[in-house]
C-alpha cells in the first residue's frame, strides 16, 4: 500500500473525469484540504460537486490524477481502508437508508465494523436523541418527512466516527429551526475535516471557513467564506447571487 504522511488530509492532482461522449466534468482538478479545515464547495448546478465528492470515496474512478486521503493513495486494492475514514452523506437520503428501520440503519456501520450489538446500539440511541428522531427509531424510512431523513442519513454516517466528514446538501428539506441545530451538532464533532456542497451561502457560512468555488471541471477561487459571502459581483459572476 502506497502511503504518503505529507498528504495527510484531503489531496487530489490532476483529477480528470468525465462520461463517454461528454465534456469532462472534472478537468485537471488539483487541490489540497488539510486536518483542521472546513470547507464550503460552492458552485452552479451542474458543475461537477458531487461527482467531485464521489471520486473521494471511489464511487466514481477519475480517467486521471491522483487522489489521497489521510495519506493512502485511493486504488481499488485501499479503497476499504479510504471508505473507513470518510463520512459520505449522499444529496438524497434515500440512496443511503436501507434497513427496515431507523435504528437498524444507524446500527448497520458499527456493527459492520465489529462492534458488539449493545455497542452499536448505544451509539445509535445517543445520535437519534441528539438529532430529536429517538421516536422514530423503530419505524421505515417510508415514514419520514424529507428532513428527517436527512437527519438520519447523516446519523449513520457519524455513527463510525470518521475523520472526514463530507456532505452534499445537508440542509435541503430542513426547516430554520434544523439548520441552526444541524449547525450547531457540526460545529461540535470531533472529525478533522469537513466538506460540505451547499447553496445554502448563508448557513454554510456558519460553519465553515474556506470556500471553493468550482466552474469549468476547476476550482477557480479559493478563499475565506467571509470574504466570498460579501463578494458579490464574483457570486454573481458564478452564478451565486447571495440573495436567493
Amino acid at each position: 500500500m502506497q502511503e504518503d504522511k505529507s498528504k495527510a488530509g484531503v489531496y487530489a492532482k490532476d483529477v480528470l473525469f468525465q462520461y463517454p461522449q461528454n465534456e469532462p466534468i472534472l478537468c485537471n482538478l488539483s487541490l489540497t484540504i488539510k486536518p483542521g479545515e472546513r470547507v464550503a464547495l460552492l458552485g452552479s448546478t451542474g458543475t461537477g460537486k458531487s461527482t467531485f465528492m464521489e471520486t473521494l470515496v471511489g464511487l466514481k474512478k477519475p480517467l486521471s490524477g491522483e487522489i489521497w486521503i489521510q495519506g493512502i493513495l485511493l486504488q481499488q486494492k485501499t479503497l476499504s481502508q479510504v471508505r473507513s475514514q470518510i463520512g459520505f452523506c449522499f444529496q438524497n437520503p434515500d440512496d443511503q437508508l436501507f434497513m427496515p428501520t431507523i435504528l437498524e440503519d444507524i446500527t448497520f456501520g458499527p456493527l459492520n465494523y465489529g462492534l458488539s450489538l449493545e455497542t452499536a446500539k448505544e451509539i445509535a440511541e445517543n445520535l437519534l436523541v441528539k438529532f430529536g428522531l429517538e421516536k422514530y427509531a423503530n419505524r421505515s424510512v417510508y415514514e419520514l418527512s424529507g428532513g428527517q431523513k436527512r437527519l438520519a442519513a447523516l446519523a449513520a454516517v457519524l455513527a463510525l466516527k470518521p475523520d472526514i466528514l463530507i456532505l452534499d446538501e445537508p440542509t435541503n428539506g430542513l426547516d430554520p429551526l434544523w439548520r441552526r441545530n444541524l449547525a450547531k451538532i457540526i460545529l461540535q464533532l470531533p472529525v478533522q475535516i469537513i466538506l460540505i456542497a451547499s447553496h445554502d451561502l448563508n448557513w454554510v457560512s456558519k460553519v465553515t471557513e474556506r470556500a471553493l468555488i468550482l466552474q469549468c471541471g476547476q476550482i477557480q477561487v479559493d478563499t475565506s467564506i467571509q470574504n466570498i459571502i460579501q463578494d458579490v459581483s464574483t457570486l454573481e459572476y458564478y452564478g451565486l447571487p447571495i440573495d436567493y
